[in-house]
């Protein structure tokens, strides 16, 4: 395992999935964009030959591929009324969660700064 993350480490080529690949072999928690890149980047060959897409259709992870040009993007345009049904959530919530309320009284919470 030391020898490839050495190997890894001196001959991959800078792209993105690298550093997730190496923090996956240090055996930290990846999230499931990092976990993708990695398997990416690894299915590649290390991107040996550059960074292209894969070409390959069939593979689950293809739409999520960093060098695919068509790959799923989280941007997500909200429409004014999912806005403001976002926006009463939120406050719901906060009222819940035994914070500040509405009338400014209420308990106060310690913030992380």
């Amino acid at each position: 395992m030391e020898k490839l993350y050495e190997k890894i480490e001196k001959e991959g080529v800078l792209a993105k999935g690298k550093k997730e690949l190496l923090a996956h072999l240090d055996r930290q928690i990846l999230t499931a964009k990092q976990a993708i890149y990695a398997k990416c980047y690894d299915c590649l060959g290390y991107y040996a030959d550059g960074k292209n897409d894969c070409a390959m259709p069939n593979c689950s992870l293809y739409p999520f591929m960093p060098y695919n040009p068509n790959r799923i993007k989280k941007t997500k345009e909200l429409s004014d009324d999912q806005r403001e049904a976002l926006r009463q959530r939120s406050k719901f919530a906060f009222k819940r969660s035994g914070a500040v309320n509405s009338t400014g009284r209420g308990k106060m919470t310690k913030r992380a700064v």
